[in-house]
């Protein structure tokens, strides 16, 4: 063998084990970020892979990424499900949003104390309701009426919820019976899930009837009412105003305990201002 093919076959082998190195390298490499679950970007992973120095360790923080985040079946139906704050505070799924589901009853702490059923212990503007009330879905139990909705919002703020918006509202409450299914026509307020057949599609009880229910969205006072056409129950639909008040009307849906057939799914009316706080006006949570 000559001088010339000697050395020709020496380069072969020394490139061969640089990519065996290589391979291995990138290997380990992978192996040391799946037990360690510390990530790291490495300058160069090959040609076939990613273009050199596309992805540096500056791109992907320290442990950002955790071998528990890859596992097989690490995302599990259970943490897709809606909770509440403790097992009586009850949330369930209604599409995209979470929505308590039952009306909301105030309490003096997120989870255990006692429920509040006097005189609610700060403002009506919501201001100074901070670490004062907090908003529960408890079955059994009479819903909170005489709240604001500034007041309402500042009890579901402390539990870790919000005001659903009137599409989500609307969302969750299909398929809620519009009929004597729901309390529409008692003369009085039911504790929550009493009406065993008024549950929406979703799941969701007393979304018609029993209290008006506040909702985050705000309008113009409205000063008037309709009806929807009777393919829609006739329910009420209160928008509009001929003299403008220059007060805003917070919505409320679903009608209450007396509304009779103006009550159901798709009642609305937007003439009650936020700051009002009238019994028949209670509300629900949402996230």
């Amino acid at each position: 063998m000559g001088k010339q093919e000697t050395t020709r076959g020496s380069r072969q082998l020394a490139r061969a084990i640089r990519e065996h190195l290589r391979a291995n390298v990138v290997g380990y490499l992978a192996l040391f970020v799946a037990l360690s679950g510390t990530a790291y970007a490495a300058s160069k992973i090959g040609p076939s892979d990613i273009a050199s120095n596309a992805v540096r360790s500056k791109h992907i923080k320290s442990k950002n990424v955790k071998t528990p985040d890859l596992a097989n079946n690490s995302v599990t139906a259970t943490k897709l499900a809606c909770e509440g704050n403790s097992n009586q505070d009850v949330m369930v799924r209604a599409g995209a949003v979470c929505i308590d589901r039952y009306e909301s009853s105030i309490w003096t702490a997120k989870v255990g104390g006692t429920r509040i059923t006097g005189p609610i212990p700060c403002s009506a503007n919501g201001q100074d309701c901070k670490g004062e009330i907090f908003a529960r879905s408890v079955k059994g139990v009479a819903p909170r009426g005489g709240i604001t909705w500034f007041q309402a919002q500042a009890a579901l703020a402390n539990s870790r919820k919000r005001l659903p918006s009137n599409a989500e509202w609307q969302q969750a409450a299909l398929g809620t019976p519009d009929s004597t299914a729901c309390n529409v026509n008692s003369g009085e307020m039911k504790n929550t899930g009493a009406e065993a057949g008024c549950v929406s599609a979703f799941g969701v009880n007393d979304m018609v009837g029993n209290l008006w229910e506040w909702v985050a969205d705000w309008d113009e006072q409205a000063d008037g009412c309709a009806d929807w056409p009777a393919s829609f129950g006739s329910d009420a639909t209160c928008f509009g105003t001929g003299t403008p008040s220059r007060f805003p009307g917070a919505l409320v849906r679903g009608g209450y305990f007396s509304f009779g057939s103006d009550a159901g799914p798709f009642a609305v009316a937007a003439s009650i201002q936020p700051s009002d706080s009238d019994p028949i006006f209670g509300f629900r949570g949402a996230r």
